[in-house]
């Protein structure tokens, strides 16, 4: 385990904020698309839940996770209610087997829906930096253009990287210049790549739904990783 502070608390999206947790100079050691161990201190009793880091493991000193609103949950509850800059924390991971790392993969497409961009912007941040020869592409579907997390940096990502691309969709109201729907098979038929390693994040009906099409477009098992966590 590792002991951590929280130096900044970002609102990023109408329901999710962004922490970061300084590690003391401790490098933290997971591998892109992994989870962690969050402990806390609930009124006396001891709290633990589980979040994706959104960093890159290539960043030192720190860790950042992107965390949902959730009254269902006591230690998110806890983070999105109580905790301030300076509280002092404990972690522990990554864990996880549904991760990237050099060597994988000749190319990259990401499928994430809602908060389940969290393990995927991961993957994005390291890849990008770690493997730039790899091509990656990007499906991500939010509710509203206003919960597309991490929108702006992945359209600057995008204007600048020609080996990067990202389409966004809004699943509900007004999409904008944005596709409208969800993440079909018209969608990923579009960005077929059968060299590809598939890596498909988010909530468990719109996973089974990705990885069914993906099978009917002739993807093999083994190129598509996902996790189901909720």
């Amino acid at each position: 385990m590792i002991p951590a502070t929280i130096s900044a608390i970002r609102q990023a999206t109408p329901t999710i904020k962004v922490f970061t947790l300084d590690t003391g100079g401790e490098q933290f050691q997971f591998k892109a698309g992994q989870w962690l161990d969050f402990y806390v201190d609930l009124d006396g009793e001891e709290g633990i839940g589980g979040y994706s880091m959104t960093s890159s493991p290539l960043t030192a000193g720190s860790v950042e996770l992107a965390i949902k609103e959730s009254e269902a949950n006591p230690v998110t509850r806890h983070l999105h209610e109580r905790t301030r800059v300076g509280d002092r924390v404990t972690i522990d991971g990554g864990q996880g087997d549904c991760y990237y790392e050099a060597g994988m993969a000749a190319s990259l497409v990401l499928v994430a829906g809602g908060i389940g961009i969290t393990p995927i912007i991961s993957i994005v941040r390291y890849s990008t930096v770690a493997t730039p020869e790899v091509p990656v592409t990007l499906l991500y579907a939010a509710t509203s253009p206003e919960e597309l997390l991490f929108r702006e940096e992945l359209e600057t990502l995008a204007a600048r990287d020609p080996r990067f691309r990202v389409e966004f969709y809004v699943t509900r109201g007004e999409a904008g210049p944005l596709h409208a729907g969800h993440i079909d098979e018209d969608a990923l038929r579009a960005t077929l790549d059968r060299e590809a390693v598939y890596f498909v994040c988010g909530p468990p009906a719109m996973i089974d739904r990705t990885v069914e099409i993906l099978g009917h477009l002739g993807i093999p098992p083994a190129h598509v990783r996902f996790e189901r966590w909720w």
